[in-house]
C-alpha cells in the first residue's frame, strides 16, 4: 500500500506556515482519517490562519492537497424524483407544545451534532470517535448541547430542524406500525377509503449494513378529505419524557397539510405536515411527558385536508429515542441511539448506502454521511442552511478559542452564502463569550478547509458552516465546554448567527426571540383568586429582544402542559376552582419566536382565600458541578454528562405542592428572588426548597436570612430541605451564616457527605422509608447530603446512623432534598404528619362547589392593574397578618374582629412550640 510523507501548510495573510508531521500514513484509502488530519492541522494553525490545507508528497515528489488523494466522490442520490417544489413550514419547538412561528418560519436548518459511536476495523469494535479528556468526550458534550439547547432555540424561532443524529435522549422506545398493529401498542382505522400503498417501516431486532428500515414493510393510504382517521396508541414503557416521531411515504399525490393530532395528558396538539416530502424517515414532532402503559398518548391522522383529491399516508409512530439497533459485524453499539454516529442513524432514518457509505468500504464514512444525508433529505425549494457543532483539540493545554470553517479545496468553491453564514455565527459566538464569560476570549477567526461536512461535492444544496466551539483538551476551555450555561449561550449565539444570515440575505431587520421570564410567583390575590406574576428577561445582544407578550402554560401535574394562553403584561389572574391545584410556567413572545419557559410554580386555591403555606423555590443551580457522572466503560471510563432534567428541571416546587395537597392543605409559591416583596405575615409556614443549591449560588442570602429570622422569631414556621445547606452556611459560611444555621435552623454540619441515600423516619416520621437515590425515583442525583449536628428532635436518620432531619422551635430541617424522596406516597405521608406539627390548630377548609372566576378563563392584567403585584414589576402587596377564620378577606364585623384578636395569640403559641 503506497504511503507518502504528510505535510501541513497553512496560509495566514501572505505568510505560509509549514510543519512536517511524523510518520508515513496511507491517507488515500480512508477519507475519515483525512478529516482527522485536517482537524489536527487547524488545531496547530495560528489564530486567524484564514485557510488551512494538508498536503502530501506523492510518488513523483510533488506536494498536492490531501484531498486529491481521496477516492472520487459519488453524487448524492435524489430522494424526491418528480415531486413538486415546496416551502416547508415550521416545526414544533422542544419546550412548548403546539405550533410556533417566528423569524425562522419557512426556513430549515440541517444540524450536525458532531461525532458518535461507530465501528472501527482497527479496534474490531464500536468506539466513540474522540477519547476521554478532562472527564468529557467530544462525541457526548456537543450533541448534549445541540439536542437540548440549539435545537430548541431554532424551533422556538419557527425553523424546521433536521438532525443528522437522533435527538431523542430517552433510551426507551416503542414503535407502533400499521404492519404489526399490536406491536408496542395499537394501530386502528376508522372510516372508508383505506388501501395498501407503498413501502414503509417494519420492525427488526437489528438492521444490517445496506438494509433500509423503511422499505421492509408497507404503508396505508386514504383520501385526505373525508371522515377517516388512522390512530396509533403506544404502550409507553414507563413514566418519563419522550420524543415523539411520525413517518409517512411521501408522494406527489399526497396532501400538503396532513393533520396529525397528539392527545396527551396536557390536552391535544395539532400539527400539519406536507406529505409530498420528508417521507420514509422519522419526522420529529413533540417532546412530551407520558405515563406508562397504553392510553397516555393517542396519535391521530385526520382526513380533514383542504386539498381535495389528495391522499394521506399512514405508516408508523415512534415514542422515545431508543437504543441503537443498526449493526456492523454482527453486533450493535449497546448505546442509546442519539449517541451513535451519523453513519448508523442515517441508515436507520431510511438513507441508501450511497449516502452513508459513499466510498463503499462496507462500514460507512461518518463526516460525509452527515452532509450527504442533509442533501438527500432536502427537497427542492426548501430554504435551508447546514451547521455542524464540534469542539477542537491539538495537544493538552496548548491552544484555546473559537473558530468557524467554510469549505476551500479541490472540489471548487463553497456553496454561495457559506461565508456569510459562518461569519455571522462566528461573530455572535465571540460577542457572547467575551460579554458573558471572558473579555479576552480568543477569536481564532473564520477559516476555510476541505472538511467533508462543508464540501459542496457532498452537499451542493445549502450554505454550510462548521463550528469548533473551543478546545476540549485545554483545562480552561473545557471548563466552559462542560458548563451547561456556556452551552446554552453558545447555542443562542449560533441561533442568532443563523437569524442574522437570513436577515442580511433577505434585507430584513432581524428579530430574536426573548429571554425566559424570571422570578415567577403564583399567589392568592386580595379577592382570594390566584394570580401569577413575573419579570421580563434580559434583552439586547448577546441576549434576545424584548417580549411583546407572554404565553401562560397551565398543567394539572406540573409535567403535561396545555398550548398556552396569551397574556399582555407581566401579571395575570388565573382561573381555578376552590380546591383546585394548578401549575404554571411562562414563555415570552415576540415576532422572533417564543422563549424557553420559566421555572414551574403553582398554587392550590383555598376556599377562604388564604394559603397558609408559601413554597419558596430556591434551587436554580446549573453548572459543571451538577453534571451527572456516568461510567461508560469500554475505553472511555467515567465522564460527566449534561442531562438537564436529571440536573435541574426547575420544577422542584411541584413535589412539595403535591405533598401539601395530599395532606389537604393549600399553598402559594414564589421564586426565592421575590421573598423581599412578599408579606410573610400572610403565611403560617414557609417551605424553603434548596435542592442542590450551594456556596456559589447561596442557599440563603443575607437578606433572605434576615427576613426568615424575623418571620420565625415572630411565630412563623419554617421547613427547609437541601443537600448543601449546612455545607454553605455552617462549614463555608461567615459568622452570620453560622448563627442563622444554629439559631434558626437549629443544626450544624456533622459531615458533608452522609455517604448513603437510604433514610428512615424516626419519632414523628417513624415507619417511613425516605430513600432518595435515582434508582428509588429521585429526579436528580444527590451527591453530598448533609449529616446534621443538632440537639433538636430527630425526624429521620441515614442508614449509617447519622441524623438526616430535625424538628424544633417551629423549624424542620432536612439534610437532603425533600423532592428527591422517591416514594410519592412517603412524601405525602411525611407532609401529612409534619404540617400539623409546624402549624397546629389549623383545620384546612373544605372546597365549596364553585366555578372559579366568572368567565372561568385566564384574565390578563396590564402593568398598571391592581392585585398583589400592582406595579407590574412584581411588587407583592404588604398586608397585615391574617388568619383563615373568615370565608374571604372582605368579611367584616365580629368575625373579623375575632380574627384580629387571635392573631398574636396564635403567633405566640407557634413560637412556644
Amino acid at each position: 500500500m503506497p504511503t507518502w510523507p504528510l505535510l501541513l501548510a497553512t496560509i495566514a495573510s501572505a505568510q505560509p506556515f509549514q510543519v512536517q508531521l511524523e510518520g508515513r500514513v496511507p491517507w488515500e484509502v480512508d477519507p475519515d482519517l483525512a478529516d482527522e488530519a485536517l482537524e489536527l492541522a487547524h488545531g496547530m494553525a495560528p489564530p486567524h490562519a484564514g485557510h488551512v490545507q494538508v498536503v502530501a508528497e506523492g510518488p513523483d515528489g510533488q506536494l498536492r492537497p490531501l484531498e486529491d488523494y481521496l477516492p472520487p466522490i459519488p453524487p448524492v442520490p435524489e430522494k424526491y424524483d418528480d415531486l413538486p417544489t415546496v416551502s416547508w413550514s415550521s416545526t414544533q419547538p422542544v419546550d412548548h407544545p403546539g405550533e410556533t412561528s417566528g423569524f425562522l418560519t419557512d426556513r430549515a436548518v440541517y444540524l450536525s451534532q458532531c461525532h458518535g459511536w461507530i465501528w472501527y476495523d482497527s479496534l474490531d469494535r464500536f468506539s466513540t470517535q474522540r477519547g476521554n479528556v478532562y472527564d468529557t468526550v467530544e462525541d457526548f458534550h456537543n450533541p448534549e448541547g445541540a439536542n437540548q439547547y440549539l435545537v430548541a432555540y431554532l424551533e422556538n424561532a419557527g425553523a424546521a430542524v433536521f438532525t443528522t443524529k437522533d435527538r431523542g435522549m430517552n433510551p426507551l422506545s416503542v414503535v407502533i406500525d400499521n404492519d404489526a398493529p399490536s406491536s408496542g401498542g395499537a394501530y386502528s382505522e376508522t372510516g372508508d377509503g383505506f388501501e395498501d400503498a407503498g413501502d414503509g417501516w417494519a420492525a427488526s431486532s437489528s438492521w444490517t449494513y445496506g438494509s433500509d428500515p423503511f422499505d421492509q414493510g408497507s404503508t396505508r393510504r386514504f383520501p385526505a378529505s373525508g371522515d377517516a382517521v388512522a390512530t396509533w396508541v403506544p404502550d409507553v414503557p414507563e413514566d418519563g419524557w419522550y420524543a415523539v416521531y411520525v413517518s409517512w411515504d411521501s408522494d406527489a399525490e399526497n396532501a400538503p397539510d396532513a393533520h396529525y393530532r397528539f392527545i396527551h395528558p396536557g390536552g391535544s396538539i395539532d400539527r400539519y405536515y406536507d406529505q409530498t416530502v420528508h417521507g420514509s424517515t422519522w419526522q420529529y414532532s413533540e417532546t412530551l411527558w407520558l405515563p406508562a402503559g397504553p392510553g397516555g398518548l393517542t396519535v391521530e391522522l385526520l382526513s380533514d385536508s383542504a386539498s381535495t383529491g389528495r391522499w394521506l399516508s399512514a405508516d408508523a409512530v415512534r415514542v422515545g429515542g431508543g437504543m441503537g439497533d443498526v449493526s456492523r459485524h454482527g453486533g450493535t453499539t449497546g448505546r442509546p441511539r442519539w449517541e451513535e454516529g451519523a453513519i448508523l442513524y442515517t441508515q436507520y432514518n431510511g438513507a441508501p448506502t450511497s449516502v452513508y457509505d459513499p466510498y463503499s468500504d462496507g462500514d460507512g464514512s461518518d463526516p460525509s454521511s452527515r452532509s450527504r444525508w442533509a442533501a438527500w433529505e432536502h427537497p427542492t425549494g426548501e430554504d435551508a442552511v447546514y451547521l455542524s457543532w464540534h469542539s477542537n483539540a491539538f495537544q493538552v493545554d496548548a491552544a484555546r478559542g473559537t473558530v468557524t470553517y467554510t469549505y476551500e479545496g479541490s472540489s471548487g468553491s463553497a456553496v454561495d452564502g457559506s461565508y456569510e453564514l459562518a461569519t455571522n455565527v462566528q461573530d455572535e459566538m465571540i460577542d457572547a463569550f467575551r460579554t458573558l464569560w471572558e473579555s479576552d476570549w480568543q477569536d481564532r477567526g473564520l477559516n476555510s478547509d476541505a472538511f467533508s461536512e462543508v464540501n459542496p461535492s457532498h452537499n451542493p444544496e445549502m450554505p454550510a458552516a462548521l463550528v469548533e466551539l473551543a478546545f476540549h483538551d485545554h483545562v480552561d476551555d473545557v471548563a466552559h465546554l462542560k458548563n451547561p450555561q456556556f452551552r446554552r449561550d453558545a447555542s443562542r449565539a449560533m441561533y442568532r448567527g443563523i437569524v442574522r444570515y437570513f436577515a442580511e440575505r433577505d434585507g430584513l431587520v432581524p428579530v430574536f426571540l426573548p429571554e425566559p421570564p424570571q422570578d415567577l410567583a403564583v399567589v392568592h390575590d386580595e379577592d382570594g383568586r390566584l394570580e401569577a406574576s413575573w419579570t421580563a428577561g434580559a434583552s439586547g445582544a448577546p441576549y434576545g429582544d424584548a417580549a411583546d407578550s407572554y404565553l401562560l402554560y397551565t398543567s394539572a401535574d406540573g409535567r403535561s402542559w396545555d398550548k398556552g394562553t396569551e397574556v399582555q403584561g407581566t401579571s395575570t389572574t388565573v382561573s381555578a376552582r376552590q380546591g383546585e391545584t394548578i401549575y404554571l410556567r411562562v414563555g415570552a413572545v415576540n415576532s422572533g419566536g417564543v422563549s424557553f419557559p420559566s421555572e414551574v410554580l403553582g398554587a392550590r386555591r383555598s376556599p377562604d382565600g388564604l394559603a397558609r403555606v408559601l413554597v419558596v423555590s430556591a434551587f436554580d443551580r446549573l453548572e459543571v458541578s451538577t453534571l451527572v457522572w456516568e461510567d461508560v466503560g469500554s475505553s472511555i471510563g467515567e465522564v460527566q454528562r449534561m442531562f438537564l432534567r436529571r440536573m435541574n428541571a426547575f420544577d422542584t416546587a411541584v413535589a412539595h405542592g403535591e405533598a401539601i395537597v395530599g395532606a389537604g392543605w393549600y399553598f402559594d409559591s414564589i421564586a426565592d428572588e421575590r421573598l423581599s416583596e412578599v408579606g410573610l405575615d400572610d403565611y403560617d409556614l414557609v417551605i424553603w426548597v434548596a435542592g442542590e443549591q450551594s456556596t456559589s449560588d447561596e442557599t440563603f442570602t443575607s437578606s433572605q436570612q434576615d427576613r426568615l429570622r424575623s418571620f420565625v422569631e415572630g411565630g412563623g414556621a419554617l421547613w427547609a430541605s437541601g443537600a448543601e445547606i449546612l455545607w454553605d452556611l455552617d462549614y463555608r459560611g461567615d459568622a452570620s451564616d453560622q448563627a442563622f444555621a444554629s439559631e434558626i435552623l437549629g443544626a450544624g454540619m456533622a459531615d458533608d457527605d452522609a455517604g448513603t441515600t437510604a433514610v428512615d423516619g424516626v419519632g414523628l416520621l417513624a415507619g417511613l422509608t425516605l430513600d432518595f437515590a435515582e434508582a428509588d425515583g429521585a429526579p436528580y442525583p444527590v451527591e453530598y447530603p448533609d449529616s446534621l449536628d443538632s440537639t433538636r428532635e430527630a425526624l429521620a436518620s441515614y442508614a449509617g446512623g447519622d441524623v438526616a432531619a430535625v424538628l424544633g422551635q417551629g423549624v424542620a430541617l432536612f439534610g437532603f432534598p425533600f423532592e428527591c424522596i422517591g416514594d410519592e406516597a412517603a412524601r405525602a405521608e411525611l407532609a401529612a404528619r409534619l404540617l400539623p406539627e409546624l402549624v397546629p390548630d389549623y383545620d384546612p377548609p373544605e372546597p365549596e362547589d364553585d366555578t372559579g372566576l366568572p368567565d372561568d378563563s385566564v384574565t390578563a392584567r396590564d402593568s398598571g392593574a391592581s392585585g398583589p403585584f400592582p406595579d407590574g414589576a412584581g411588587r407583592v402587596r404588604m398586608e397585615p397578618a391574617r388568619c383563615g377564620c373568615a370565608s374571604t378577606r372582605s368579611a367584616v364585623g365580629f368575625l373579623s374582629l375575632l380574627c384580629a384578636l387571635l392573631v398574636p395569640l396564635r403567633r405566640r403559641h407557634m413560637r412556644a412550640s
